[in-house]
């Protein structure tokens, strides 16, 4: 592991899959992760895991959704950590891909996860995000939610196209290009970050990714100079995606 470069990276829902992932591999580069999870006990097993591993690694528990678990998290790393410097949304849902129709109950929780929930999170984070000098905010969108995908690679990606999940993703982009203005102007670099098809509980063993690829688009945007970070931009490995 390289020495600790004293820089604290939140990652939401990182229990297990990318997340985890992410929280390895910024670990072995001397990040301080903290991951949140909705579990304890998943949570607790991921950080056991993650400092046998070598990383100094954290949880908190966090239901993404709850006003209270939110403001926790924030007393939590105010009190342990005085500042944020990467926070990485990375908690999300797929509900839909369950082979049933979809409704709007589904819509509505996959809405309430996968955008609602990371402006929420971001919002509350913004003054200990604004107190590091090198501030990062990842949202984990999809090329799903591309609006020009859906036009023009419909025959492709029909299939995975379902309403709430590719509405939440293009709400998201949204979301970040916003971020990127107004948090901008507070020194907190903003993008969105495409991690690809990932063999993950989300993405199924049918995917063409192992999971520390998919993890590699992530890692790169906490990593990379300042000055090269693709403000208020999709991308996946370094390439930008049209929203």
């Amino acid at each position: 592991m390289e020495s600790k470069n004293g820089k604290v990276v939140l990652i939401t829902g990182a229990n297990k899959g990318i997340g985890k992932e992410i929280a390895r591999q910024l670990g072995l580069l001397g990040y301080i992760v903290v991951l949140t999870t909705r579990d304890q006990k998943a949570g607790a097993t991921a950080v056991e895991e993650l400092v046998a591993a070598g990383c100094d690694a954290h949880s908190v528990q966090l239901e993404v959704t709850s006003a209270d678990d939110i403001a926790n998290l924030v007393t939590y790393l105010e009190k342990n950590y005085g500042k944020l410097d990467v926070l990485v949304n990375n908690a999300g849902i797929a509900i839909e891909w369950d082979g049933k129709p979809t409704n709007s109950e589904k819509i509505r929780r996959t809405l309430e996860v996968n955008l609602i929930a990371p402006y929420a999170i971001t919002e509350a984070l913004v003054p200990l995000l604004s107190v590091s000098d090198d501030a990062r905010v990842i949202n984990l969108s999809s090329q799903l939610g591309s609006i020009d995908a859906a036009e023009n690679m419909w025959q492709y990606i029909s299939t995975f196209m379902t309403v709430g999940y590719a509405t939440s993703k293009a709400g998201l982009n949204m979301l970040t290009q916003i971020q990127s203005k107004t948090l901008g102007i507070k020194g907190i670099a903003v993008a969105a970050a495409h991690p690809g098809w990932v063999k993950t509980d989300l993405g199924t063993d049918a995917a063409p990714m192992e999971v520390d690829e998919g993890a590699s688009t992530i890692i790169s945007l906490v990593t990379i100079a300042r000055n090269q970070f693709p403000h208020g931009q999709l991308v996946h490995k370094g390439v930008r995606i049209p929203w």
